[in-house]
């Protein structure tokens, strides 16, 4: 699809207010629930819920994505949905587990589907310069982080709420004018589920990956705990936030030269690798700041990890039914963890 220079900037604008306000609300939510006073198993089945949401969104979105060809207006519709999610979320600051159970279930979800949806509409619009596009998303979450602990640390969630609403009125314009794109691919059918079931293949990768975001949910979830544990602040938690995505920017811009020289698989192995490192610093340290300079590791983790998974799992359930393959990948890798 032919995309205009002006159009081209307005998507690059679109992923940096799009990855600047998620990140708005989904890095403090563990310092908040700490603060409200839930302890780890609490916020174990908050998070819990958080996961389920995530998962069936991806695939209800995906589905409905696919059998209507479009996707922006889904994408609003998940928006919408975490704008309601998160003011619900911050404005009752008061210890309720069920209350928040379905208020922070629906925030992180979202956040989840609005990050799916978003790479789905990109690599639709423009697969060319996808890289780039998502090195945009990254300088937005660098930018939402820090600003988020500040807010917090230094005046309260409410002024927090007030910067997510004049992001998301900026958002809401940008995602209004945007060009949307029509879906190459077709609804998910039963014999298609079927053949995914018998995909040997499909379902290694599927058990491979499983692990993988396991690690990287520790990552986003553990390490916070533990950065709370040794008295980090929100604002150190926000920097660490900052820095990971940073990190991941340099290896999106170079994405298609590191595809071309090297073998996915090979790629998949070493982005594993470094998360065994990374973790095992992440162990060792006792510092906030050390924690936070472990965390620059990003770059050689996540993003090649992200990189390979939508290339091997195109690859082995073929080009037509790639993004519904996706979503089915998030729904088996439900029924794995329970």
């Amino acid at each position: 699809m032919i995309i205009e220079k002006h159009m081209k900037w307005k998507l690059y604008a679109l992923n940096f207010f799009v990855f600047a306000a998620i990140s708005m609300v989904n890095t403090q939510m563990i310092p908040y629930l700490t603060k409200l006073g839930y302890s780890v198993v609490e916020r174990g089945w908050i998070l819990a819920g958080n996961a389920i949401v995530s998962i069936i969104g991806q695939f209800l979105f995906g589905y409905l994505c696919d059998r209507f060809q479009k996707i922006r207006r889904f994408f609003l519709l998940a928006y919408v949905i975490l704008i309601a999610a998160s003011f619900a979320m911050f404005l009752y600051q008061q210890r309720v587990f069920y209350y928040h159970i379905f208020t922070v279930s629906f925030m992180g979800g979202m956040v989840k589907v609005i990050m799916g949806l978003d790479e789905t509409w990109m690599l639709e619009l423009d697969s060319e310069h996808y890289g780039v596009l998502r090195c945009f998303g990254a300088l937005g979450l660098t930018i939402g982080s820090p600003i988020a602990g500040y807010l917090v640390s230094h005046f309260s969630y409410i002024s927090l709420l007030i910067s997510f609403s004049i992001i998301s009125i900026v958002l809401l314009y940008l995602i209004k004018t945007s060009s949307d794109a029509k879906k190459n691919g077709r609804a998910m059918r039963m014999e298609d589920i079927k053949g995914f079931f018998k995909n040997k293949r499909y379902l290694l990768l599927v058990c491979i990956y499983l692990f993988i975001y396991m690690i990287g949910t520790a990552d986003q979830y553990v390490v916070i705990d533990k950065m709370l544990d040794i008295h980090a602040n929100s604002t150190q938690i926000g920097i660490k936030w900052a820095l990971q995505s940073f990190m991941e920017a340099p290896l999106f811009l170079i994405s298609a030269k590191i595809l071309k020289r090297f073998k996915p698989f090979t790629l998949l192995w070493f982005g594993t690798v470094m998360y065994a490192v990374k973790f095992f610093l992440y162990g060792f340290f006792h510092s906030p700041w050390l924690i936070i300079g472990t965390a620059g590791l990003q770059i050689v983790t996540l993003p090649i990890i992200m990189l390979t998974s939508k290339l091997l799992i195109k690859e082995v359930s073929g080009e037509k039914v790639a993004s519904s393959a996706r979503c089915l990948q998030w729904l088996f890798l439900l029924a794995l963890a329970a």
